[in-house]
């Protein structure tokens, strides 16, 4: 039975992990919102995701080193509260931004936040629980981000119907031509000074934040991290130590593959939740405002129901098995996008579903499998969000140019991104086979000692014999 400290902690990190989330992907859903906000075009704010992925880079790094260094020295817990209550005064000021240059600030504030409580999370899992509990673990952190990028949609959607019979923006109005604005860049009178109900979706989550945040503290303050890892690692050996942790030159031809594999893992999951709204409602699909926002539902969906089942195949399934699953059923249902949406457009429901399912999986799969080659709770833990914060900071921008050419060029985008995470896989498969891990110095001495103490064993209860058949030494 885990102490109560604990639970609260594993409570705290699973609402942050939702909450995060939820900011990372709140963009899509209100893209055309926020173009209209700070006058805009969507290309153009697609490019603050290079402050959102920037951010994750540093949050990344920081959690990494703070892991690897200081996670003696420093209460992580009130790092991450700090951080969150930044977060949460940022995002409850959006609704009354009118310029990107403060859109992206927030975006970096979030990055932040979400690359250090990614690695911190998986550091904690990983060097704390036995092999076989931080997989299911793992998912389920995963599977709480998964219900944070469903609430974005849900909870935007109903504020973004009622912001729709007075505004532009969900009238594709950004797609070719900028809002209107002042001489100075300001407000122009077309806004007026009202406020427009799709803020609130920033707003409510702001609150939880909060009130995160000051959960942390509270954690903090009776060091539940600590006490945790005391508690409920294992007896003899905790799991980071199990397995040490190898030069880079040794272990650099997984690290590449691997960077490129969570790079279109992280932005193709990225570039579905955050451009599916403004495709399905402005490309040929001709989605209604509340149809948009819930075919971005049902990807969330998809994602949940996916990461959930990773869970249950965790104990059971070797964790490259479901990667090559995965990446191939993602590419699958982008091939089946592409071919038949135009005729059928009920196949854009049926594919959100089926690519948020396969997508869903793709980083905590592989957070598993690795960790079975290397050690990834230490300095080399910022990998995955690396990776997925340079996909972020590239490909959603690269889909905004490609959605003011047309709205559906998007979608081509990631069926070429799904194609190179297959090959991606197969190299990291290639490179990690190739491998061939090196003994510790301790376990060289552990072998040599073992085989004395048999060699000596052998001698005593096998006296040599003579080739004449006296025994040496009669």
């Amino acid at each position: 039975m885990w102490p109560i400290y604990s639970i609260a902690l594993l409570i705290a990190m699973l609402i942050l992990r939702c909450a995060t989330s939820y900011y990372a992907v709140i963009m899509g859903p209100t893209l055309l919102y926020l173009a209209h906000l700070v006058h805009q075009e969507v290309q153009d704010i697609t490019f603050t995701y290079v402050a959102l992925g920037g951010g994750s880079m540093l949050g990344a790094l920081v959690a990494s080193y703070v892991n690897r260094n200081l996670k003696q020295k420093l209460n992580g817990l009130f790092l991450q509260a700090a951080l969150t209550l930044i977060l949460s005064g940022t995002v409850v000021a959006v609704p009354w931004i009118n310029q990107i240059w403060q859109l992206a600030l927030i975006f970096l504030v979030i990055g932040i936040n979400i690359g250090y409580v990614m690695v911190d999370g998986q550091c904690l899992v990983l060097r704390t629980w036995d092999p076989k509990n931080a997989r299911v673990l793992m998912y389920l952190l995963y599977v709480m981000g998964s219900l944070g990028r469903f609430l974005a949609p849900a909870v935007a959607g109903p504020f973004l119907a009622m912001s729709h019979e007075n505004k532009a923006e969900t009238k594709c109005s950004h797609v070719n031509k900028v809002a209107s604005t002042n001489v100075n860049g300001t407000v122009g009178t077309d806004t007026g000074k009202q406020f427009d109900p799709a803020g609130w979706s920033y707003i409510i989550f702001g609150i939880v934040l909060f009130v995160v945040g000051i959960l942390h503290i509270v954690l903090g303050c009776m060091k539940a991290d600590e006490k945790t890892y005391e508690v409920l690692s294992l007896p003899d050996d905790v799991v980071e130590d199990k397995q040490m942790e190898e030069p880079l030159c040794d272990v650099i031809w997984i690290l590449i593959p691997l960077f490129l594999y969570c790079y279109c893992s992280t932005g193709s999951s990225l570039l579905y939740q955050d451009m599916i709204y403004a495709v399905a409602k402005c490309s040929f699909l001709h989605f209604s405002t509340s149809e948009a926002a819930w075919v971005t539902a049902v990807y969330s969906i998809g994602l949940a129901i996916g990461r959930f089942s990773g869970i249950l195949f965790a104990r059971h399934v070797k964790p490259i098995y479901v990667v090559f699953t995965i990446v191939s059923g993602a590419l699958i249902t982008m091939i089946v996008m592409i071919s038949v949406a135009k005729t059928w457009i009920v196949i854009t429901w049926i594919v959100s579903f089926f690519y948020g399912f396969f997508v869903g999986p793709l980083v905590p799969a592989a957070v598993n499998w690795i960790s079975e080659v290397i050690n990834v709770s230490g300095t080399y833990s910022f990998i995955f969000v690396l990776g997925g914060a340079a996909g972020t900071m590239s490909l959603v921008p690269s889909a905004g140019a490609l959605f003011h050419l047309s709205p559906f060029y998007p979608v081509y985008l990631m069926c070429g991104v799904s194609a190179f995470n297959v090959i991606c896989f197969c190299l990291i498969g290639i490179a990690a086979k190739m491998r061939k891990p090196k003994k510790s110095e301790s376990e060289h001495k552990l072998i040599s000692k073992e085989i004395s103490q048999d060699t000596s064993d052998t001698i005593q209860d096998h006296p040599q014999q003579e080739p004449n058949g006296h025994v040496h030494g009669e």
